[in-house]
């Protein structure tokens, strides 16, 4: 494992994160650095440096790019089980003496559902494939994250209305996936960054100063 030369950061880990809406599959915590005494002190060796002296920012918008490209896989995956989690309960939830799956308004949303992770599934193998070739993919990746994220956000919500008062009972998961949605559209650069890196790529323009 990569060490710094003494006197090097100290790493502790903060007390957990609590909050009313939260990841429940993660633990967010605090990451506390301590330095002794500073960075002003510390010396990297060469061969614990990460890519070339002075080009950190290209290192990490690359770590961005393909990380983005992860996080709209992920939600891709909120969709599809917000899809599934409909079909099951649509299929079994009886009024009138018919499955709802038969009524009109709640197939739009199914529909609705269906179209956008579909949709959202293809962005994000096209930024994918970008990446594999090796090819500058932020654009791709951009797209990718926004509207995999937007889509898995309006997905969840969907869902909830599907299952009625039981999506925000424990015993079904969208309620779970609604809350894992949203979160979605803020790490990795929220919607709002997306849309100015997205602007800038197409238009050659820096919107962000």
């Amino acid at each position: 494992r990569p060490r710094l030369e003494t006197p090097e950061p100290r790493v502790a880990l903060g007390p957990r994160l609590q909050s009313a809406v939260q990841l429940l599959g993660s633990g967010p915590y605090a990451l506390l650095l301590h330095y002794v005494p500073g960075f002003d002190g510390v010396r990297v060796p060469a061969e614990n440096v990460l890519g070339e002296e002075g080009a950190g920012m290209k290192v990490a918008l690359s770590a961005l790019d393909n990380g983005r490209i992860s996080l709209a896989a992920g939600c891709v995956g909120i969709g599809q089980g917000c899809l599934e989690a409909c079909l099951s309960y649509t299929s079994e939830r009886r009024q009138f003496g018919r499955p709802i799956a038969s009524f009109q308004l709640v197939q739009e949303l199914l529909a609705e559902i269906a179209v956008e992770t579909d949709a959202a599934r293809l962005l994000t193998w096209k930024a994918a494939l970008a990446a594999d070739a090796g090819t500058r993919h932020t654009l791709e990746s951009s797209i990718a994250k926004y509207y995999a994220s937007e889509a898995a956000v309006r997905s969840a919500n969907a869902a909830v209305q599907v299952h009625g008062g039981y999506g925000y009972v424990d015993e079904f998961p969208v309620g779970k996936y609604l809350r894992d949605a949203r979160v979605t559209t803020l790490y990795e650069g929220t919607s709002q960054i997306q849309k100015l890196i997205i602007g800038r790529q197409l238009t050659g323009e820096n919107a962000f100063v």
